[in-house]
Protein backbone atom coordinates (compact mmCIF):
# COMPACT_ATOMS: atom_id res chain seq x y z
CA UNK A 1 0.00 0.00 0.00
CA UNK A 2 1.19 3.51 -0.83
CA UNK A 3 -0.46 6.66 0.48
CA UNK A 4 -0.04 10.13 -0.94
CA UNK A 5 0.73 12.48 1.96
CA UNK A 6 0.15 16.23 2.19
CA UNK A 7 0.41 18.84 4.93
CA UNK A 8 -2.26 21.51 4.45
CA UNK A 9 -1.99 24.93 6.10
CA UNK A 10 -5.17 26.78 7.01
CA UNK A 11 -3.70 29.59 9.10
CA UNK A 12 -0.64 31.05 10.76
CA UNK A 13 0.62 33.34 13.48
CA UNK A 14 3.48 35.43 12.13
CA UNK A 15 5.36 35.96 15.41
CA UNK A 16 4.71 33.21 17.94
CA UNK A 17 6.86 33.19 21.11
CA UNK A 18 9.32 30.30 21.05
CA UNK A 19 9.07 30.04 24.83
CA UNK A 20 5.65 28.44 24.17
CA UNK A 21 7.26 25.77 21.98
CA UNK A 22 10.33 24.72 23.97
CA UNK A 23 10.35 23.93 27.69
CA UNK A 24 12.80 25.97 29.79
CA UNK A 25 13.96 28.08 26.81
CA UNK A 26 12.80 31.63 27.68
CA UNK A 27 14.95 33.69 25.31
CA UNK A 28 14.58 32.10 21.89
CA UNK A 29 12.61 34.90 20.25
CA UNK A 30 9.76 34.18 17.87
CA UNK A 31 8.80 31.69 15.19
CA UNK A 32 6.28 31.86 12.34
CA UNK A 33 3.78 29.22 13.46
CA UNK A 34 1.53 27.55 10.88
CA UNK A 35 -1.71 25.80 11.76
CA UNK A 36 -2.01 22.65 9.64
CA UNK A 37 -3.56 19.21 9.27
CA UNK A 38 -2.59 16.11 7.29
CA UNK A 39 -4.15 14.50 4.24
CA UNK A 40 -3.67 10.86 3.17
CA UNK A 41 -5.03 9.58 -0.15
CA UNK A 42 -5.14 6.49 -2.29
CA UNK A 43 -7.28 5.93 -5.36
CA UNK A 44 -10.18 4.86 -3.13
CA UNK A 45 -9.56 6.45 0.28
CA UNK A 46 -9.32 9.95 1.74
CA UNK A 47 -8.14 10.30 5.34
CA UNK A 48 -7.55 13.44 7.41
CA UNK A 49 -5.12 13.61 10.29
CA UNK A 50 -6.81 16.27 12.44
CA UNK A 51 -9.31 18.78 11.08
CA UNK A 52 -8.16 22.25 12.10
CA UNK A 53 -10.66 24.82 13.36
CA UNK A 54 -12.72 27.74 12.08
CA UNK A 55 -13.92 30.18 14.73
CA UNK A 56 -13.83 33.93 13.98
CA UNK A 57 -13.85 34.76 17.69
CA UNK A 58 -10.71 32.67 18.24
CA UNK A 59 -9.13 34.18 15.13
CA UNK A 60 -9.68 37.64 16.61
CA UNK A 61 -8.37 36.58 20.01
CA UNK A 62 -5.17 35.13 18.55
CA UNK A 63 -4.65 38.21 16.39
CA UNK A 64 -5.10 40.51 19.39
CA UNK A 65 -2.65 38.42 21.40
CA UNK A 66 0.08 37.74 18.81
CA UNK A 67 -0.33 40.34 16.05
CA UNK A 68 -0.33 39.43 12.36
CA UNK A 69 -2.29 36.23 11.60
CA UNK A 70 -4.04 34.72 8.57
CA UNK A 71 -6.89 32.17 8.47
CA UNK A 72 -9.14 30.28 6.09
CA UNK A 73 -11.68 27.52 6.74
CA UNK A 74 -10.06 24.06 6.58
CA UNK A 75 -12.68 23.06 3.99
CA UNK A 76 -11.43 25.90 1.77
CA UNK A 77 -7.85 24.77 2.28
CA UNK A 78 -8.75 21.21 1.26
CA UNK A 79 -10.47 22.47 -1.89
CA UNK A 80 -7.05 23.66 -3.06
CA UNK A 81 -6.01 20.02 -3.44
CA UNK A 82 -9.33 18.92 -4.93
CA UNK A 83 -10.91 17.41 -1.81
CA UNK A 84 -14.53 18.01 -0.83
CA UNK A 85 -15.88 17.36 2.70
CA UNK A 86 -17.90 14.33 1.57
CA UNK A 87 -14.76 12.77 0.05
CA UNK A 88 -13.26 12.31 3.52
CA UNK A 89 -14.04 8.81 4.81
CA UNK A 90 -11.86 8.81 7.94
CA UNK A 91 -10.65 11.40 10.47
CA UNK A 92 -7.78 10.53 12.82
CA UNK A 93 -7.54 12.97 15.73
CA UNK A 94 -4.13 13.20 17.39
CA UNK A 95 -5.71 14.86 20.43
CA UNK A 96 -8.66 16.93 21.61
CA UNK A 97 -7.51 20.51 21.20
CA UNK A 98 -9.55 23.11 19.36
CA UNK A 99 -7.02 23.64 16.55
CA UNK A 100 -6.87 19.89 15.85
CA UNK A 101 -10.45 18.73 16.48
CA UNK A 102 -12.46 21.90 15.89
CA UNK A 103 -14.01 21.04 12.52
CA UNK A 104 -15.07 17.41 12.93
CA UNK A 105 -18.65 18.33 12.06
CA UNK A 106 -17.49 19.65 8.65
CA UNK A 107 -16.80 16.06 7.50
CA UNK A 108 -20.11 14.26 8.05
CA UNK A 109 -19.24 11.10 6.07
CA UNK A 110 -16.05 10.39 8.04
CA UNK A 111 -15.50 7.76 10.71
CA UNK A 112 -13.57 9.42 13.56
CA UNK A 113 -10.80 7.77 15.57
CA UNK A 114 -9.32 9.08 18.82
CA UNK A 115 -7.88 7.44 21.91
CA UNK A 116 -10.47 6.51 24.57
CA UNK A 117 -8.08 7.80 27.22
CA UNK A 118 -8.12 11.27 25.60
CA UNK A 119 -11.90 11.56 25.86
CA UNK A 120 -12.23 10.01 29.30
CA UNK A 121 -9.47 12.15 30.79
CA UNK A 122 -10.98 15.27 29.22
CA UNK A 123 -14.40 14.53 30.71
CA UNK A 124 -12.86 13.85 34.13
CA UNK A 125 -10.88 17.10 33.97
CA UNK A 126 -13.98 19.06 32.93
CA UNK A 127 -15.72 17.85 36.11
CA UNK A 128 -12.99 19.22 38.36
CA UNK A 129 -13.26 22.63 40.08
CA UNK A 130 -12.50 25.76 38.09
CA UNK A 131 -8.99 26.05 39.51
CA UNK A 132 -8.02 23.06 37.30
CA UNK A 133 -9.05 24.91 34.12
CA UNK A 134 -5.52 24.58 32.70
CA UNK A 135 -6.30 20.94 31.89
CA UNK A 136 -9.18 21.86 29.56
CA UNK A 137 -8.23 25.36 28.39
CA UNK A 138 -7.37 24.38 24.82
CA UNK A 139 -9.86 21.54 24.41
CA UNK A 140 -12.73 21.26 21.96
CA UNK A 141 -15.49 21.10 24.54
CA UNK A 142 -18.21 19.64 22.29
CA UNK A 143 -16.10 16.84 20.79
CA UNK A 144 -17.52 14.08 23.05
CA UNK A 145 -21.05 15.05 21.97
CA UNK A 146 -20.07 14.95 18.29
CA UNK A 147 -18.52 11.51 18.70
CA UNK A 148 -21.66 10.18 20.38
CA UNK A 149 -23.83 11.04 17.37
CA UNK A 150 -21.74 9.71 14.47
CA UNK A 151 -19.56 6.73 13.51
CA UNK A 152 -16.56 6.90 15.82
CA UNK A 153 -14.07 4.59 17.53
CA UNK A 154 -12.38 5.25 20.84
CA UNK A 155 -9.14 3.31 20.50
CA UNK A 156 -7.49 1.51 23.38
CA UNK A 157 -3.83 1.80 22.48
CA UNK A 158 -2.18 0.87 19.20
CA UNK A 159 -4.46 -0.12 16.34
CA UNK A 160 -4.28 -0.44 12.55
CA UNK A 161 -7.05 1.65 11.00
CA UNK A 162 -6.26 1.01 7.31
CA UNK A 163 -3.53 -0.83 5.40
CA UNK A 164 -0.32 1.02 6.20
CA UNK A 165 -1.87 3.37 8.82
CA UNK A 166 -1.43 2.71 12.54
CA UNK A 167 -2.44 4.74 15.58
CA UNK A 168 0.20 4.70 18.32
CA UNK A 169 -0.56 5.98 21.83
CA UNK A 170 1.49 8.88 23.21
CA UNK A 171 -0.04 8.99 26.66
CA UNK A 172 0.77 11.67 29.25
CA UNK A 173 2.82 13.77 26.85
CA UNK A 174 1.19 16.80 25.19
CA UNK A 175 -2.15 15.55 26.50
CA UNK A 176 -3.28 12.60 28.59
CA UNK A 177 -4.42 10.57 25.59
CA UNK A 178 -2.42 11.91 22.65
CA UNK A 179 -1.66 9.60 19.74
CA UNK A 180 0.68 9.48 16.77
CA UNK A 181 -0.38 8.46 13.26
CA UNK A 182 2.22 6.21 11.61
CA UNK A 183 2.15 5.65 7.85
CA UNK A 184 4.11 2.89 6.13
CA UNK A 185 4.45 3.11 2.35
CA UNK A 186 5.91 0.30 0.28
CA UNK A 187 7.55 2.84 -2.02
CA UNK A 188 9.17 5.26 0.43
CA UNK A 189 9.01 3.78 3.92
CA UNK A 190 7.83 5.16 7.24
CA UNK A 191 6.33 8.52 8.21
CA UNK A 192 4.87 9.72 11.51
CA UNK A 193 2.37 12.51 12.11
CA UNK A 194 3.38 13.83 15.53
CA UNK A 195 0.36 15.96 16.40
CA UNK A 196 1.53 18.53 18.94
CA UNK A 197 4.23 16.27 20.32
CA UNK A 198 6.52 18.06 17.88
CA UNK A 199 6.01 21.77 17.29
CA UNK A 200 9.31 22.39 15.56
CA UNK A 201 12.09 20.26 14.13
CA UNK A 202 14.15 21.87 16.89
CA UNK A 203 12.26 19.75 19.43
CA UNK A 204 13.95 16.71 17.85
CA UNK A 205 17.15 18.19 16.40
CA UNK A 206 17.97 20.50 19.29
CA UNK A 207 17.93 24.26 19.62
CA UNK A 208 20.05 25.53 16.73
CA UNK A 209 20.80 21.92 15.79
CA UNK A 210 22.79 20.91 18.87
CA UNK A 211 21.26 17.40 18.85
CA UNK A 212 19.79 17.63 22.36
CA UNK A 213 16.07 16.82 22.51
CA UNK A 214 14.13 19.97 23.45
CA UNK A 215 10.85 19.00 25.18
CA UNK A 216 7.65 20.75 24.14
CA UNK A 217 6.51 23.52 26.47
CA UNK A 218 2.70 23.34 26.27
CA UNK A 219 1.93 20.01 27.88
CA UNK A 220 -0.24 18.42 30.55
CA UNK A 221 2.07 15.40 30.74
CA UNK A 222 5.70 15.08 31.78
CA UNK A 223 8.94 16.01 30.08
CA UNK A 224 10.28 12.54 30.89
CA UNK A 225 7.37 10.84 29.12
CA UNK A 226 7.89 13.16 26.14
CA UNK A 227 11.63 12.41 25.95
CA UNK A 228 10.94 8.67 25.86
CA UNK A 229 8.27 9.20 23.19
CA UNK A 230 10.53 11.40 21.07
CA UNK A 231 13.33 8.84 21.24
CA UNK A 232 10.97 6.03 20.19
CA UNK A 233 9.46 8.19 17.46
CA UNK A 234 12.89 8.88 15.99
CA UNK A 235 13.84 5.21 16.20
CA UNK A 236 10.70 4.28 14.25
CA UNK A 237 11.86 6.39 11.27
CA UNK A 238 15.54 5.46 11.43
CA UNK A 239 16.50 8.75 13.08
CA UNK A 240 15.43 10.80 10.06
CA UNK A 241 13.67 13.88 11.50
CA UNK A 242 12.30 14.75 8.06
CA UNK A 243 10.02 11.71 8.37
CA UNK A 244 8.38 13.12 11.51
CA UNK A 245 5.61 15.44 10.30
CA UNK A 246 4.70 18.42 12.53
CA UNK A 247 1.69 20.70 12.12
CA UNK A 248 3.16 23.93 13.51
CA UNK A 249 6.53 24.11 11.72
CA UNK A 250 7.20 26.64 8.95
CA UNK A 251 10.37 24.79 7.89
CA UNK A 252 8.09 22.12 6.39
CA UNK A 253 7.71 24.41 3.37
CA UNK A 254 11.48 24.24 2.79
CA UNK A 255 11.87 20.50 3.33
CA UNK A 256 9.13 19.33 0.95
CA UNK A 257 7.81 20.47 -2.45
CA UNK A 258 5.35 23.23 -1.57
CA UNK A 259 2.77 25.45 -3.23
CA UNK A 260 2.42 28.94 -1.75
CA UNK A 261 -0.94 30.61 -2.39
CA UNK A 262 -1.70 34.30 -2.80
CA UNK A 263 -2.89 34.57 0.82
CA UNK A 264 0.44 33.23 2.12
CA UNK A 265 -0.88 29.80 3.05
CA UNK A 266 0.85 26.60 1.89
CA UNK A 267 0.35 22.97 0.90
CA UNK A 268 3.35 20.63 1.11
CA UNK A 269 3.52 17.39 -0.86
CA UNK A 270 5.33 14.90 1.37
CA UNK A 271 4.82 11.74 -0.69
CA UNK A 272 3.10 11.03 -4.00
CA UNK A 273 1.74 7.54 -4.49
CA UNK A 274 1.40 6.16 -7.98
CA UNK A 275 -2.19 6.50 -9.20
Amino acid sequence: MNWSIWIVEYGYVEKFPASNLFAAQPNEGYRRMPYCFGLLRTAGRCVLVDTGFADPAVHRRLTAKYGDTRWCHPVEALARVGVRPDDVDTVLLTHNHFDHAGCVEAFPAAHVWIQRREIERYLAAADRPGRFEFLTRSCQADLPQHLATRPATLADGAVTVAPGIELRPAYDTHTAGSQLVAVTNEADGDWVFAGDNVYSYENLEGIRGDGVLAPIAMSTGSATAWLDLADAMLASVGGDTRRVLPFHEAAVWDRFPTVTYADGLHVAEVSRAGG
